[in-house]
């Protein structure tokens, strides 16, 4: 009699998976990718025009220029120096000894393939300055062509857990010049090892 109960119960629990599995129906299917990367140490980042500087992201602020100064395509003028901080005095995640490096993405329609410049981004109808770009420096002067991918800045050596990347920015004529606003933007990384 426990055998029949037992083989009928076994039975009914067959068929209610039998049925269940008859209702779920495969509908598709796809793939789910991951990303990510194992890191060192992060030194905080902090940049703008001052010594100290403030955030990660920040804003350049650049001397408004004449028309005059922007005649013809590849004229510069109003550099302005900036700095980008890493670390800090006695902050032990950045290492001693070690270099930090700037680079830039590259990709992206800020950026004129032509000239490795910062195109201007406020349409002229509505105030935008017409042939003027922003053209990114080192710390002495020298243009970063942002339209490389290998394009960057070293920074000295990190000494007392901080050190700093110099650069600039200014005015880039694409040709004469034309009153309006000027904005614009880069993305960068930086690296230390």
């Amino acid at each position: 009699m426990k055998s029949i109960k037992f083989v009928s119960a076994v039975a009914m629990a067959a068929g209610i998976l039998a049925a269940g599995g008859a209702q779920a129906q495969a509908i598709g299917g796809g793939a789910i990718d991951f990303g990510g990367s194992v890191i060192d140490a992060t030194c905080p980042i902090r940049g703008g025009a001052g010594t100290d500087g403030g955030d990660s992201s920040f804003n350049v602020a650049l001397e408004p220029v004449s028309i005059g100064a922007l005649r013809k395509a590849g004229d510069t003028a109003n550099h302005k120096a900036f700095n980008i901080t890493i670390g800090g005095p006695n902050d032990g995640v950045c290492e001693n000894g070690k270099l930090a490096r700037i680079s830039f993405v590259a990709s992206g329609s800020f950026i004129d393939p032509d000239s490795g410049t910062l195109r201007n981004v406020q349409a002229v109808d509505f105030g935008g300055a017409a042939n003027t770009n922003i053209q990114v420096t080192d710390g002495d002067g020298k243009p970063i062509n942002l339209a490389d991918p290998q394009s960057g800045v070293n920074s000295p050596e990190i000494a007392n857990n901080t050190t700093t990347i110099r650069l600039g920015a200014r005015y880039y004529a694409t040709g004469a010049a034309r009153g309006g606003l000027v904005k614009t933007r880069v993305m960068y990384n930086v690296n230390y090892n």
